[in-house]
């Protein structure tokens, strides 16, 4: 399954970063979305903003998904992991 890193834009006001990235992976990850796993999750309180690595079957899941959460979205890049060695 293809993997996404997932910006979001600037939250809403008064949303803190950690509330939204914990509360948001804890949402995707109770099992009532289909075919989207969490594979981390990140916030970055200075600029208000989270991001997510996920398995899904396509960006526009992805992007569906984040609305319905209310996750406001920057950008959505398919990604692969980058073997280090």
């Amino acid at each position: 399954m293809p993997k996404y890193l997932v910006n979001s834009a600037i939250l809403h006001s008064g949303k803190d970063p950690n509330a939204c990235a914990t509360g948001a992976a804890k949402m995707l990850t109770s099992g009532k979305i289909k075919d989207i796993t969490v594979k981390s999750c990140y916030c970055c309180t200075n600029e208000q903003r989270v991001a997510f690595l996920i398995d899904a079957p396509s960006s526009d899941s992805v992007l569906e998904v984040m609305e319905k959460i209310d996750v406001p979205v920057a950008s959505i890049l398919e990604v692969e992991e980058a073997k280090v060695s």
